[in-house]
């Protein structure tokens, strides 16, 4: 992992443990399969939409 996305991931969980929230450990090893080139944003919402059982489709309104 780059220094930056080393930061940016830092950030991101203080910032979330600021608001009291603490993301999964699969959100966290997400993060860093992005910021290390391995997946693409795309890839990791796919993923956790597996993982929680969510079907893709639009919503109507």
């Amino acid at each position: 992992m780059t220094k930056k996305a080393e930061r940016n991931l830092k950030y991101t969980l203080a910032t979330h443990a600021a608001e009291n929230m603490m993301p999964s450990r699969k959100a966290i090893s997400l993060c860093e399969k992005i910021a290390n080139g391995q997946i693409s944003g795309d890839m990791a919402v796919e993923e956790i939409k597996r993982y929680y059982g969510v079907e893709s489709g639009y919503q109507h309104a």
